[in-house]
C-alpha cells in the first residue's frame, strides 16, 4: 500500500472558548457523522459483494488454479472420488505455457511514453522534457515489472488494476507511485458498463490494517477513533487476514492459511496480540457546485480547489475567468465497520484505479484462462482414464482350473499375478494357467487427447505464436507465422494499449500538477556511441537568474499523450540490422556503428567502445576517401559552372553582334524569347533595340588579311581556317 497523506486528514482543533458542555455537543455530532458515513460505506461495500463480486472471486482463484497446476485443477470432490476408486487423478498442464507465451508478448513489446504540444504555451521542447520525465518516472515505479504484474492477473483472472498516487514518504510534494492492487480485493460499481472508470459510480477497495498502518497512512486521530471501537469488541483469533469477504477465497501470500475458527463478522480480528481492521476504501463521483475558472481561448473549464496557487494565477493573469458552476468532482472515504477514517474531497480529478480487462463487453470480463477451462478439464481426464486403461491391462486376470494350483492358491495370484519373474506351479494333467487378453485402449481416448490439446492450443495461443516448428524451416517464413497467429492477441494487446493510454494521461497531470517546483532529475540512456549507459542531468521548473523566467516549466501548456510500443526484441533487432545492411549494399554510406549497434553480437557494446577510441586516436581511412572523393566532386561541380559561364558569356557576346550589326531582329529575338516563355532579369524590353552607327569607330579587331597580288593567300593558312570554321570569330548571326 502506498503511504499517501491525504489533504484533511487532521481533526480541526476545537475552539478552546468552548465551554465543555458545547465542546461535548460537538464531539457527540461529530460521532454521530462519522458513524453514519462508515455505515453507508459498508453498506456499500456490502452491495458490491453480494451483486457479483462473491462469485467473481470464487471463480478467479479456480482460474488460478487452473494456471498454477499442482493439483488445483481439480475439484475436491472429484479428487475424493478417483482416490476412493484407487484411480489416478493427473495434470497435463497445458493452460500455464499458453499464459506465458501472452505474457512474453507483452514483456518483449514494452511500453515508451511520450508527448506532443496541443494548445497554451506548450512547445515541442517542453514536450520533449514532460517525455524525459515521465521516463524517470515509470523507472523509478518499476512500472516495467508492474505492468507485467496486472497483465497476468487479467490474462489469468479476467482483471487487473494499477494504483496510481501522489507519495509524499520520500519528497516534500510528492513523487509519482504505481502500485498493483489485487483484483479480487477491487470491486468495480455494480451497475457499471464502461473500460474506463470514467463511467463507474464508485469504486470500492478492501484490506486488513493494523492499528499502526491506519496511523501511518490516515494520522493519529484516525487510530485513536479506531482504536476506541476496538476496546471491549469481541474480536476473533487466529483469523485468516488473507481471507476474502466471510471467508469466500483466500489470498495468496507467503505463508499457508492459519489453523483456528473465523467469526460471524469480517470486520474485527485479532491474532494474538496483534490487531486488524478492514478498510474500505471508497471513491465516487459527485456533482456538486465549485469555484472554476474557464478558460477564453478553448473553453476549458478547471476546479479551483487544490489548484497550485501560483499556476491559478498565471490563468487568471492570461485571461481566464472565475466562476461558479456545477462540477464533477471524486469524493474520497475511508472507514472501518464503525469509524471514518477519512472523508474529504480527492486531491485527484480522476480515481487512482486503472483496470485492465483482457476482453471486455459492457461490464462482462474474461481472461484468456476462461476458454481454456473446458479442454483442460477433458485432457486431464482423458488422459487419467488412459493410464487407468494401461494401468488395469497389466493385471487383467487369470483362467485357472479348480484345485490345479501348487505353489500357490487364487487368491495369491490374484494378487501377485502382474509381478515381474512369477512362477506358476501346477498339477500334472490338469489345464495350464491361462492370463485373460486385456482389452485394447479404446482408440477414440487417443484421438480425443490430441483433438484436445489441439482445441486447448487454439483457445489459447496456437504453437506458431510460440515459435514452436513447424514445416517451415526459413527464420523469416516462422516470425511471419508468430505475428500472423498474435491475431489471437489482439483484443488483449489492444487492451493493454487502453490502459497505457490511461495510465499515461494520469502521470501527465500528476507531473503538471505536483512537480511545480525547482527539481533535478537523472535519467539514465545509453550512449548512441558507445552502447553503455550514462546518466543525464534534467533541471525542471528552474529559475533563470538573468531574465527571471522559469526554464523547463511543465505546469504550463496541453499536450497530447503518445503511447507507443517497442516490437518484439529478437525480431525487431534483426529486422534493423538486415535494413541497415540492405542500405549498405544499396549504396547508402551508413557508419560502421549503426551495423554493429543493431547487430546480435554479444560484445558489441565492447566493440563500439573501442571503434570510438580508434576514431578519437586515428582517422578512418575510409572516411577520408569519403571526404576526398566529395571535395573532387565539388571541385568538378565548380568547373562545370564556370564553362557554361564562359559559354553564356560566349552566346551572350554572339547575340549583341548580331542585333548591332542588324537592329531590325530586336524586336523579332524579343517575341521569340516571349514565346519560348523566357523571363527578363532586368528592365523590358528583353533585347534593346541597336542603331547600326553604334559601332562606327570601333576598332577592327580582324585578323589581318594578304592582299597582295603576287601572293595570294593560302587557303590552309590558320588566317583562313579561322574564317572557315564552323564556329569562327565572326559574327556568326549576320550575313554580311
Amino acid at each position: 500500500m502506498i503511504g499517501l497523506t491525504l489533504p484533511g486528514m487532521d481533526t480541526p482543533a476545537t475552539d478552546p472558548k468552548q465551554n465543555d458542555s458545547d465542546r461535548g455537543d460537538a464531539l457527540a455530532a461529530d460521532a454521530l457523522s462519522d458513524k453514519r458515513i462508515a455505515d453507508e460505506n459498508w453498506q456499500r461495500y456490502e452491495h458490491g459483494r453480494n451483486r457479483g463480486h462473491r462469485e467473481y472471486a470464487g471463480k478467479a482463484k479456480r482460474l488460478e488454479g487452473y494456471y498454477l497446476g499442482g493439483g488445483l485443477q481439480w475439484e475436491k470432490e472429484d479428487l475424493r472420488v478417483l482416490e476412493e476408486q484407487k484411480r489416478p487423478a493427473l495434470e497435463f498442464n497445458e493452460v500455464m505455457p499458453a499464459i506465458n507465451a501472452a505474457i512474453g508478448y507483452q514483456i518483449a513489446n514494452r511500453m515508451d511514453i511520450g508527448f506532443q504540444p496541443r494548445g497554451g504555451e506548450a512547445s515541442q521542447d517542453l514536450a520533449t522534457i514532460l517525455s524525459k520525465v515521465a521516463m524517470q518516472v515509470a523507472h523509478n515505479t518499476n512500472l516495467h515489472w508492474r505492468e507485467t504484474e496486472v497483465f497476468s492477473d487479467g490474462m489469468i483472472q479476467q482483471r487487473g488494476y494499477f494504483d496510481i498516487r501522489i507519495d509524499t514518504d520520500d519528497h516534500m510534494r510528492g513523487e509519482v507511485t504505481v502500485d498493483v492492487l489485487d483484483p479480487l480485493d477491487v470491486i468495480p460499481d455494480p451497475d457499471a458498463k464502461t473500460y474506463d472508470p470514467e463511467g463507474w459510480a464508485d469504486v470500492v477497495v478492501t484490506r486488513w490494517y493494523t492499528l499502526d498502518q491506519i496511523e501511518q497512512f490516515y494520522g493519529k486521530d484516525a487510530r485513536m477513533k479506531a482504536e476506541a471501537t476496538v476496546e471491549g469488541t469481541k474480536a476473533v483469533s487466529e483469523s485468516d487476514f488473507g481471507d476474502l469477504m466471510d471467508q469466500d477465497e483466500e489470498r495468496n501470500k507467503f505463508g499457508d492459511r492459519h489453523l483456528g475458527s473465523t467469526g460471524l463478522y469480517d470486520h474485527i480480528s485479532r491474532d494474538g496480540h496483534l490487531t486488524r481492521l478492514r478498510i474500505i476504501d471508497r471513491q465516487k463521483w459527485v456533482y456538486e457546485m465549485s469555484n472554476v475558472v474557464i478558460s477564453p481561448d478553448t473553453g476549458d473549464v478547471r476546479v479551483t480547489e487544490g489548484m497550485d496557487p501560483d499556476k491559478l494565477i498565471q490563468m487568471l493573469a492570461a485571461g481566464a475567468i472565475p466562476s461558479r458552476r456545477m462540477a464533477r468532482r471524486v469524493h474520497w472515504t475511508v472507514s472501518t465497520y464503525d469509524t471514518t477514517l477519512f472523508d474529504g474531497k480527492s486531491p485527484y480529478p480522476f480515481f487512482t484505479v486503472v483496470p485492465f480487462f483482457p476482453f471486455f463487453r459492457r461490464g462482462k470480463t474474461r481472461g484468456l484462462v476462461d476458454n481454456a477451462v473446458g479442454p483442460q478439464n477433458a485432457l486431464n481426464k482423458l488422459v487419467s482414464q488412459y493410464v487407468h486403461v494401461t494401468n488395469t491391462s497389466a493385471n487383467s486376470g487369470w483362467m485357472v482350473e479348480e484345485n490345479s494350483l501348487t505353489n500357490m492358491d487364487t487368491t495369491e495370484l490374484e494378487s501377485n499375478g502382474a509381478k515381474s519373474g512369477l512362477v506358476i506351479e501346477y498339477k500334472q494333467n490338469t489345464t495350464r494357467p491361462e492370463k485373460i487378453k486385456p482389452n485394447d485402449v479404446p482408440q477414440a481416448i487417443d484421438r480425443m487427447i490430441d483433438r484436445t490439446t489441439v482445441f486447448l492450443k487454439e483457445s489459447t495461443v496456437p504453437d506458431a505464436a510460440r515459435g514452436l516448428e513447424g514445416q517451415e524451416k526459413s527464420g523469416v517464413a516462422i516470425q511471419s507465422r508468430q505475428a500472423a497467429a498474435q491475431q489471437q492477441l489482439a483484443m488483449p494487446l489492444d487492451n493493454l494499449a487502453r490502459t497505457r493510454n490511461m495510465l499515461a494521461k494520469i502521470i501527465l497531470w500528476m507531473l503538471q500538477n505536483y512537480y511545480d517546483e525547482p527539481r533535478i532529475l537523472r535519467i539514465t540512456k545509453q550512449n548512441p556511441a558507445t552502447g553503455e549507459p550514462e546518466q543525464e542531468e534534467l533541471p525542471i521548473n528552474q529559475p533563470d537568474p538573468a531574465t527571471g523566467m522559469i526554464m523547463n516549466d511543465l505546469r504550463i501548456g496541453e499536450y497530447d499523450v503518445i503511447v507507443t510500443e517497442q516490437p518484439i526484441q529478437v525480431t525487431f533487432e534483426n529486422g534493423q540490422f538486415e535494413q541497415a545492411l540492405r542500405m549498405r549494399e544499396a549504396g547508402v554510406m551508413l557508419p560502421d556503428d549503426v551495423l554493429i549497434r543493431n547487430s546480435a553480437l554479444a560484445e558489441k557494446t565492447e566493440l563500439l567502445k573501442r571503434m570510438s577510441e580508434q576514431q578519437e586516436t586515428r582517422p578512418d581511412p575510409l572516411t577520408e576517401a569519403e571526404i576526398a572523393l566529395k571535395q573532387a566532386q565539388a571541385q568538378k561541380v565548380r568547373n562545370e559552372a564556370v564553362t557554361k559561364s564562359v559559354e553564356g558569356q560566349y552566346s551572350a557576346i554572339q547575340t549583341a553582334q548580331t542585333i548591332a550589326t542588324i537592329p531590325q531582329t530586336a524586336p523579332l529575338a524579343d517575341q521569340l524569347l516571349r514565346s519560348a516563355g523566357f523571363e527578363d532579369q532586368d528592365a523590358a524590353p528583353i533585347i534593346p533595340e541597336a542603331e547600326a552607327m553604334a559601332l562606327e569607330g570601333l576598332p577592327d579587331a580582324g585578323i589581318p588579311t594578304n592582299t597582295d597580288p603576287r601572293f595570294p593567300a593560302n587557303p590552309d593558312s590558320p588566317a583562313v581556317g579561322m574564317q572557315q570554321g564552323i564556329e569562327t570569330s565572326e559574327n556568326d548571326g549576320a550575313a554580311l
